[in-house]
């Protein structure tokens, strides 16, 4: 056995966890057909400035991959990478070392996180982009060097611009920046806030370049939250919603075809996005409404009725944070390591909660960095659940294992010794 005992030595035992993880994640993609669907073809057109479908990081990444197979191990790459590093950065200051890069693994291998590798869409992608700014985060909050603040800019922009609501991540990450400006009068602008700040334009920008995409979520925010209730419907139409007739009724989708030109001139429906019912019977009237009044006046609903918010939120928490382990998208995974790995979100936002707990009287920087990640996290997670009346459970995937991460993240860092100091790659010395 001693033959072999350099495999638990640095830097073997880590290139050995990474092997093994890219391993078990190809077996369960690679080599199967990617599953595409009607809008992945949105993700195909890169675009910085133009008109776009969608924002740049997965566009970006399908630009340079052509192959719907290349896609997906690159997916499974850059995955593996990410997790690697969140691991690494969380076995420098804990106890044990190779322990935390083994578990940090194991729960990269959850199938609710695995299975989205084959598929031509963001979730694969916005994870790892989530994991790779999290690991971001804990380099940076004891590595003020410069080049850690710009991988850490890097990796938040990748975030924050994968999806619309999380966009989040960066008007967070300016505010304390915007605090200090305001408050200095306008003295005390840091390079790290300027830049900042420039991404929150372009955050913006994007946005509207991709208005077009917002719109169509919003009919299906209104088909299936706001027409189906007499309470809400009264509201929007007292609020100035047209109320044409048979909207109510109008359920389901219609093929691209159906839709009436005077009405695409104006939702300008995504490419390979079948319109909602309601986007034909609504006409021309609704459409124009609720591309000018639809968003702010959904915001004001939320705002107004915080009871119905909450609630709807609170329903969606099980099969969106807690989802299993795959029927939700027929994707064509192979064999997969039991599910169980990935837990109930209660538990890991228990454990979150102590370990931030725990570690408030032990440094109350790393607290205060993972409390605020979870604000966030938990911000995110309410536009996602409102802003979309359809897929909940794929679009809210990142936020649950962000729930996942965070909560890994505290108790490793709770229970870390004051004194260690190690590398990832100081495991050689490790009593487990």
């Amino acid at each position: 056995m001693k033959r072999f005992g350099f495999l638990v030595r640095p830097p073997w035992f880590t290139a050995c966890v990474g092997s093994v993880l890219f391993v078990v994640r190809g077996i369960a993609s690679l080599g199967t057909t990617a599953t595409r669907f009607p809008d992945s073809v949105g993700y195909e057109t890169f675009s910085l400035w133009g008109h776009t479908d969608r924002s740049w990081p997965v566009t970006f990444v399908y630009a340079l991959v052509r192959s719907d197979g290349g896609r997906v191990f690159v997916q499974i790459l850059l995955g593996c990478l990410a997790w690697m590093w969140l691991g690494s950065e969380l076995a420098r200051r804990a106890r044990w070392p190779r322990t935390i890069l083994v578990a940090t693994a194991l729960l990269s291998l959850s199938p609710q996180i695995v299975r989205y590798d084959a598929a031509i869409l963001s979730e694969s992608l916005g994870i790892t982009y989530a994991v790779m700014a999290v690991a971001a985060t804990l380099r940076k909050t004891h590595d003020s060097t410069r080049t850690a603040t710009v991988v850490w800019l890097a990796c938040v922009a990748l975030c924050g611009f994968t999806r619309p609501t999380h966009l989040i991540v960066v008007i967070a990450v300016s505010l304390p920046h915007a605090i200090r400006l305001v408050t200095s009068r306008g003295r005390r602008l840091s390079a790290t806030g300027a830049v900042v700040f420039v991404m929150l334009l372009f955050g913006v920008v994007q946005q509207r370049n991709s208005s077009h995409m917002s719109l169509l979520n919003l009919y299906t925010v209104v088909s299936s939250r706001v027409i189906t209730d007499d309470g809400r419907f009264d509201w929007f139409v007292d609020k100035g919603m047209p109320d044409v007739a048979g909207m109510r009724s109008a359920n389901g989708y219609d093929y691209a075809g159906d839709l009436p030109p005077d009405v695409a001139a104006i939702v300008d429906l995504p490419e390979g996005q079948q319109p909602p019912a309601l986007m034909r019977v609504g006409g021309v009237t609704l459409a124009q409404w609720l591309k000018d009044n639809g968003w702010r006046t959904l915001a004001l609903y939320l705002a107004a009725h915080p009871g119905d918010t909450l609630g709807h939120a609170r329903d969606l928490l099980d099969p969106t944070l807690s989802p299993g382990n795959g029927d939700f998208l027929p994707l064509a995974n192979g064999p997969m390591i039991p599910g169980f790995l990935f837990g109930t979100w209660q538990a890991w936002a228990v454990s979150a909660f102590a370990g931030v707990l725990l570690l408030w009287f032990r440094s109350r920087r790393d607290a205060i960095v993972l409390a605020s990640t979870g604000v966030v996290t938990a911000i995110v997670y309410l536009a996602t659940v409102h802003s979309s009346g359809i897929e909940h459970v794929r679009h809210s995937v990142t936020v649950a294992s962000m729930v996942r991460v965070i909560g890994l993240c505290a108790v490793v860092r709770a229970l870390a010794p004051r004194d260690v100091r190690q590398t990832p790659d100081a495991t050689a010395s490790e009593r487990n």
